[in-house]
């Protein structure tokens, strides 16, 4: 078996910071990245292409586990050529996020559900695959909020995944945006392989660049971002509008809540599984 010049490094971070060291670890260089809840957090595997890099990564992921507090060694091996493509295939599945919404790779597309929908997303984003709870909880929201027509804004949207769904459950539009260039890259190749590039506008920046108000604004991001969003958020929801707010560890829940009524929202319901929350609510 032939050693390439593909090599990965395993680091176990804690859940709440999972989305930061995603970000870092795309910096560095990652060309695919997957993820496993595990009981000391989240453990990220990332996988770098050039082998003479190998020593400032792994110096770099050493650094980055430091300022997190992660409590594990970091893991570095090298990937056989061979089998690169069938390792980094075989780990993304089909997710039913609900019994309508299936979210699935290019190359294994599931059956369409009755009276639903396939979203096909390539991986190259750790949060946007519809395996971690956070996507599909905000997912859940989307279906009860989206009936068609809306106009909606999708705040630091990853792979595009849910602005996907709104415009496949009937939103009229989308306005999608997020400060990684990466993150922006990843939703555009998505959008064209769900047939919808040209009905939804992907910006690389963040609230400030949306204009005028919104049916709808869903934002899936860590509370160290979203809660100072929260303002701005309101700002851009139209009165009687809609919100879905996840990525939020169900013990910040009662501070969460409190700045959401803060921003002048009320909480339709509160979504739960695992550790996490996502709020569903509308503008006062």
């Amino acid at each position: 078996m032939r050693l390439g010049n593909w090599f990965r490094i395993a680091l176990v971070v804690p859940a709440q910071r999972a989305e930061d060291a995603s970000a870092k670890l795309f910096e560095l260089g990652c060309a695919g990245l997957q993820e496993d809840v595990v009981d000391q957090g989240v453990c990220l595997i990332a996988y770098f292409e050039d082998h003479d890099t190998q020593t400032a990564v792994y110096q770099a992921c050493e650094n980055l586990s430091s300022d997190l507090g992660c409590v594990s060694d970091i893991h570095l091996e090298c990937v056989p050529d061979e089998d690169w493509t069938t390792s980094w295939r075989s780990y993304f599945k089909p997710v039913y996020a609900t019994p309508r919404i299936v979210i699935c790779p290019p190359w294994a597309p599931e059956p369409v559900p009755e009276n639903g929908f396939i979203i096909l997303i390539d991986p190259k984003m750790a949060f946007g695959t519809g395996h971690h709870e956070t996507t599909r909880l905000a997912l859940m929201g989307l279906e009860t909020c989206v009936s068609g027509g809306e106009r909606v804004l999708d705040v630091g949207t990853g792979s595009g995944i849910l602005s996907i769904a709104a415009m496949k459950l009937g939103a009229s539009s989308v306005f999608a945006v997020d400060t990684d260039p990466p993150a922006v890259e990843n939703t555009e190749e998505n959008l064209l392989l769900n047939d919808i590039s040209g009905r939804v506008v992907v910006r690389e920046g963040s609230l400030s660049d949306a204009e005028g108000v919104f049916d709808l604004v869903v934002a899936n991001i860590i509370s160290s971002i979203l809660v100072p969003l929260l303002p701005g958020i309101s700002e851009r929801t139209k009165k009687g509008g809609r919100v879905v707010l996840g990525g939020i560890l169900d013990r910040e829940q009662m501070p969460f809540r409190q700045a959401i009524l803060d921003a002048g929202f009320e909480i339709d319901t509160m979504l739960e599984e695992g550790e996490w929350i996502c709020a569903v609510g509308q503008k006062r």
